[in-house]
């Protein structure tokens, strides 16, 4: 394209070049055929006036030879013969002035006719440079405009090729987006996972603090007790105390046992949130840093789970709920 733009204004110096060599070359034929027409004009009027200049001159001689043999004869010659030459001199002087006139206007016909050639010469030489110039010219338009041919189809060749690339590359950018947008899904999915995780969490250490709650009331609870062994069986004030704390340890039986199924259903939807995470991790892009943020940030909580996840054993508080004969 730069070349071409270089090129450009001398293919548009060289297309005015041809078109004024054109141009003279028009007004130089329209010249030949003035002179041509000139040329005849002038073979015409010669023609007209070598016939007038031989009638009036075989007109004179025959009139002259009338007169002669008339006076050698003593012809006495008629009026009206007389009076006719008479008429005739002055046609005739008219006609030697024309004579005269059309000599003068052949002469400087005969000087433009050599004026002409002359300059016809001249523009004939000028004819056959511009000829000349403008093959030389038409041999360098050709040339260019094949070059510029061959340029031209490098360049669609080249567009072509750009344009297959540009293709592939928009193909392989759309395939691009719909992996990042099948990334972002699998990211908010992962995220409301973490987010469901951790609310599982929250609630199933919510469920531990109550479960450590109640255990440290029962373990209150018992306390007591031990020191109810010391009064006397019998007496009522025992078998009140007896029968209250019956019902205490049967109401924190009755609701650790609501919160153990609570912990149940909590565990089972960390599992199932953990599966789904599973799930949604091999469309994840690996990085290492992330594992390990993950393995660092989960190896406290499995600490922790490990900690708590222990089953509590509920057979003291089913015996002590459900043995009401019992001495303890």
């Amino acid at each position: 394209q730069p070349k071409y733009d270089v090129v450009r204004p001398q293919l548009g110096f060289t297309r005015q070049e041809l078109t004024d060599c054109l141009n003279s070359l028009q007004e130089l034929l329209d010249i030949s055929r003035e002179l041509e027409a000139c040329r005849l004009r002038y073979h015409d009027l010669q023609l007209r006036d070598d016939e007038a200049v031989s009638e009036f001159q075989d007109r004179i001689s025959t009139l002259d030879a009338q007169c002669a043999a008339a006076s050698s004869f003593g012809v006495i010659i008629p009026p009206d013969t007389v009076h006719h030459i008479a008429d005739l001199e002055p046609q005739l002087a008219r006609s030697h002035s024309d004579l005269q006139v059309a000599r003068d206007h052949q002469a400087s016909l005969a000087s433009e006719l050599r004026k002409s050639a002359t300059s016809h010469k001249a523009t004939q030489a000028e004819v056959d440079r511009l000829e000349a110039a403008v093959e030389r010219k038409t041999r360098r338009f050709r040339a260019l405009s094949e070059g510029y041919e061959r340029r031209l189809k490098v360049t669609d060749n080249t567009i072509a090729t750009h344009s297959a690339e540009l293709a592939r590359l928009q193909g392989r950018l759309s395939t691009l987006d719909q992996y990042l947008q099948r990334v972002r899904a699998a990211i908010s999915q992962r995220d409301q996972a973490s987010a469901d995780r951790s609310v599982t969490q929250d609630r199933v250490s919510a469920a531990r603090d109550t479960i450590a709650r109640l255990e440290r009331r029962i373990n209150q609870v018992e306390n007591p007790r031990s020191r109810v062994k010391t009064s006397r069986p019998c007496s009522r004030s025992y078998d009140k105390r007896k029968t209250v704390w019956w019902l205490k340890i049967m109401n924190y039986s009755v609701s650790l046992a609501k919160s153990l199924g609570e912990i149940t259903d909590l565990r089972s939807e960390r599992d199932q949130a953990q599966e789904s995470l599973s799930t949604i991790a091999p469309l994840l892009p690996s990085a290492p840093s992330r594992k390990r943020a993950r393995s660092k940030s989960s190896s406290p909580v499995h600490s922790t789970r490990s900690s708590k996840d222990r089953p509590i054993d509920l057979r003291f508080f089913s015996c002590q709920c459900f043995d009401p004969g019992s001495d303890t």
